[in-house]
């Protein structure tokens, strides 16, 4: 009797931690998504950029934004990197005068994405 007992608190267990697992998925699944669609706010954003200024005509940048959600729900640039200075500078001031709102599940998360800009030949 007293394995009977045991077994049937050990199946118990088991289907309380599969259903926890389960019930957190479609949060983090939502979670996901809310970033890629801000990260694709992010890049239209910074598409904005006028670089062509700074580079030469055939030339490429790639360049590595790193933002975070500060606690009003606003993306804000912690750290741009990559070789071009005056490019990074102009990216950055891009990013300060456009206002990217998030989600509130996105709070302190922090978000990196790379963009390369490129002169075409004309």
């Amino acid at each position: 009797m007293k394995t009977i007992k045991i077994a049937f608190f050990a199946l118990a267990c088991l289907f309380l931690t599969a259903n926890l697992g389960m019930a957190t998925t479609p949060i983090k699944s939502k979670i996901e998504k809310e970033k890629i669609l801000l990260m694709n706010k992010i890049r239209k954003a910074v598409a904005k950029t006028n670089f062509v200024e700074f580079m030469e005509i055939g030339k490429s940048e790639l360049i590595v934004l790193r933002c975070t959600i500060n606690e009003n729900n606003q993306v804000v640039v912690s750290k741009v990197i990559g070789f071009d200075d005056e490019l990074k500078e102009a990216v950055r001031k891009t990013m300060k005068h456009s206002s990217i709102m998030a989600s509130s599940n996105l709070v302190g998360e922090e978000l990196a994405l790379q963009v390369k800009f490129k002169v075409e030949k004309q």
